[in-house]
C-alpha cells in the first residue's frame, strides 16, 4: 500500500497541505495566546507536532538520511533558539516587542552561524 502523500501526485498540492497544517498550528497558538491562555499557547507551539509532521514530510521527500540531518540541525539550533526566546522575554518590557524580536533574531542568526562554523572546523 502506498503512503498517503504518494497519492498526491502534484508537488504543489503537497505544499498547500503542508502550509495549511503549519498555518493551523500557528492560528491555534495565536488564538489561545489572545485569550490569555499563554501556557496552552506555548504548549501547542513547543509540542512536537510540527517536528513530527516535518520528520514525516522530509522522510517522504528525501528519505531517512535527510531526516537524520534535519534532526542533528534541530539540536544545533536549539541553544541559539533558547537565547532568542530569552532576549524576547527580557527585552519586550524594556524595549518593546519589535526591537526585542529584531535583537533576538539577530542574536539567533549570529549564534547559529558561529556554531556552524565551530562545528564545521571539527570535521
Amino acid at each position: 500500500m502506498l503512503p498517503a502523500w504518494q497519492y498526491m501526485e502534484s508537488f504543489g498540492l503537497r505544499l498547500v497541505i503542508y502550509f495549511i497544517i503549519g498555518g493551523s498550528v500557528t492560528a491555534l497558538t495565536a488564538y489561545f495566546a489572545s485569550q490569555g491562555r499563554g501556557m496552552l499557547s506555548a504548549f501547542i507551539t513547543t509540542l512536537p507536532l510540527l517536528t513530527i509532521f516535518s520528520f514525516l514530510v522530509i522522510s517522504a521527500e528525501g528519505g531517512s538520511q535527510t531526516v537524520q540531518e534535519y534532526a542533528r540541525s534541530l539540536l544545533l539550533f536549539t541553544p541559539p533558539w533558547v537565547c532568542y526566546v530569552l532576549v524576547v522575554l527580557l527585552g519586550t518590557g524594556r524595549m518593546g516587542i519589535i526591537r526585542s524580536l529584531v535583537l533576538g533574531v539577530l542574536l539567533f542568526i549570529l549564534l547559529s552561524l558561529l556554531l556552524q562554523k565551530a562545528l564545521s572546523g571539527q570535521r
